[in-house]
Formats: structure tokens, sequence, C-alpha cells
């Protein structure tokens, strides 16, 4: 299904997209022996290119195939991973989409210095771009990235779950990126107010459905999703699922909420509240909101988009639904 529906989201973009992977691919190419081997793993390992392909839909919208489609899709794929390459550090993980992340291959120091190194590479493909309203927006989203980091840890010093606080640190950290990409697309087109709205209202809502998905694979095995199960408990995070089921629970959590957030918990710990969670709807509710706002996703579009480009449109929604990692 995953690959069903990847092959019609880019139905409308294949020879867009075919050119901007060709391109992508050249941004990989160095002569500083010093960053290869870095530059290398990252050709490597990309993902699906779910932002990349956002930029893309949105710039057909508006009928614009150019090179600066290309830098600015470059520009947020670069920024993305960035920050991956760094939360990776701060939250020690040693795998990313199931492989080896940058600290475990090489180390913190090197890792985090890379990871400044692609940034610097984003913000030059978005130089390249030349629409200054784009590096307020880029600002924009770079203070609720680190933000939406620091707010997660202000948490930790509360032992109320609170799905406002969830759907605001998720806003920051992940939903933040992609309503950027289509605002800053859109402008970038010659949109209007009222069209780059619309689009950056599609691409906030679309992320926050992509981190309630990925939220959900915690629960479930490492080997089917490629991500750590129980990795956000460990890390003292409650997401969506868990938020639900202790707070719609008779019994009383808050001990057990006071040692996650603490990271003191046990395996133990996290484990009962793993499968009390799966066991008492969390993931089931979790999934229902995810297409609820699926819904609204598709509903914040133009009215007069063409039915090709809306299907791919809904369809990349329903990747991000029906995705496996």
């Amino acid at each position: 299904m995953e690959r069903d529906l990847l092959t019609s989201v880019t139905a409308p973009i294949q020879s867009e997209l075919d050119g901007f992977n060709n391109y992508f691919n050249s941004l990989f190419d160095t002569d500083d022996d010093s960053v290869r081997p870095l530059l290398e793993v990252l050709g490597n390992q990309r993902g699906k290119m779910l932002r990349p392909i956002l930029v893309l839909l949105t710039a057909k919208y508006f009928g614009v195939s150019s090179d600066r489609i290309f830098h600015l899709a470059s520009s947020v794929e670069l920024l993305h991973t960035s920050t991956l390459i760094h939360d990776d550090v701060v939250d020690n993980s040693m795998l990313r989409r199931g492989n080896p992340s940058f600290n475990s291959l090489f180390d913190n120091k090197m890792s985090v210095l890379f990871g400044d190194y692609v940034l610097a590479m984003a913000l030059r493909e978005l130089s390249s771009v030349g629409v200054i309203e784009n590096f307020s927006i880029l600002s924009e989203l770079s203070k609720n990235l680190s933000s939406g980091e620091i707010f997660q840890l202000v948490v930790r010093n509360s032992d109320v779950l609170s799905e406002d606080s969830y759907f605001d640190i998720i806003y920051r950290k992940t939903a933040c990126l992609f309503s950027s990409c289509c605002r800053m697309t859109a402008i970038t087109c010659g949109a209007d107010p009222k069209q780059a709205d619309a689009f950056a209202e599609f691409g906030r809502l679309a992320g926050i459905c992509f981190q309630i998905k990925d939220d959900i694979f915690d629960y479930f095995s490492s080997s089917d999703t490629g991500k750590p199960s129980g990795n956000d408990l460990q890390e003292g995070k409650f997401t969506l699922p868990a938020i639900f089921a202790l707070n719609t629970s008779d019994r009383d959590w808050s001990s057990y909420i006071k040692s996650v957030r603490s990271c003191s918990a046990d395996e133990s710990i996290r484990r009962e509240i793993t499968e009390y969670t799966v066991e008492n709807g969390g993931v089931q509710y979790a999934e229902e909101r995810m297409r609820e706002i699926s819904a609204s996703a598709m509903r914040s579009l133009p009215s007069d988009m063409s039915s090709d480009l809306r299907i791919a449109f809904r369809d990349y929604v329903s990747l991000i639904l029906n995705r496996t990692r």
C-alpha cells in the first residue's frame, strides 16, 4: 500500500521530482576530504523526502517549475536533516530510520559540527531562491523548533498530562516545518496571502498527523518500524496515546508519571504504561484523532485545485497515516 500511495502522490510531479533528485544528489559531491565520509552517509540514508515532495506539489498548483523550487525543496530537506542529527545527539539515539545514527557512526562532537554544516548548506540553498520573506519564515521556524525542544523539557517538571501541551510541542517540533514548506513555496510562486495561508494550514495539519503516527510507532516492535520501541518513555516523554489512556483511567498514575519524566522509571514501569496504553484504547484514540485532523487538512486546500492534484494531496496524507516507519 505504501508504495502504491507514493506512486500516486508523485504521479503529477514525476518529472519535477526526477529533476529535483538529480540536483539534490549533486549537493553531496565535495572536494573536502574531511566531510566527504559524512556526506556519503547522508546521501545513502535519505528518507521518503516527504517535505520536498510537499514543496513540489504546492508549486504544481501554481504552475511553477524552476531551479528556485529545487533550491527551496533542498533547503527544507537539509534543514530537517540538520535537526535530526542534533536531536539524535540530544536524545542519545543510536538508530535513525532503521539505520545507525550519525552519533553512533562517528561521535557526538562530530555529529553536532556536521549538523551545523548541513544547516549551512540549507541556508545557502535558501539564499539561492532569492525571496527575502522566506528568511523571516525560516527564522520563525528555527525559533519554534528550538522552543519546542525547550518546552518539552519544561513540562517534565509537571505530573499533569496535557493534550494541549502535547499538540503545542508537536506543532513547534514537527508540524511547523511542514507548514513552513508550504508557505515558503506559495510565496515563492507568487501566491496571495489567502492562498499562502491555505497551504500553510494544510502543511500544519499534515505535520501534526505525521508526528502522531511517529508517536504511535513507539508502542510496537522496533523491527516493524525501524525505530526503537519504548524510546519516548525512556526519554521522559508522554505522547498522545499514553496521555489519553492515563487521563481516562481510574487509577492514580502520578508516581509513574513523575518517575518517567525524571527518567528514573525502570523498564518494568515503562512496560506497564505501554501495555496499559495499548490495552485501554490509547493507540486507537490517537489514530482516530489523526483521521479527523487529516480530513481537516484536505478541507483547507483551495477549492479550485484540479482533481488529479487533489488526489495527490489526499494520497500524501494517506501515505503519512499508513506509513510503516
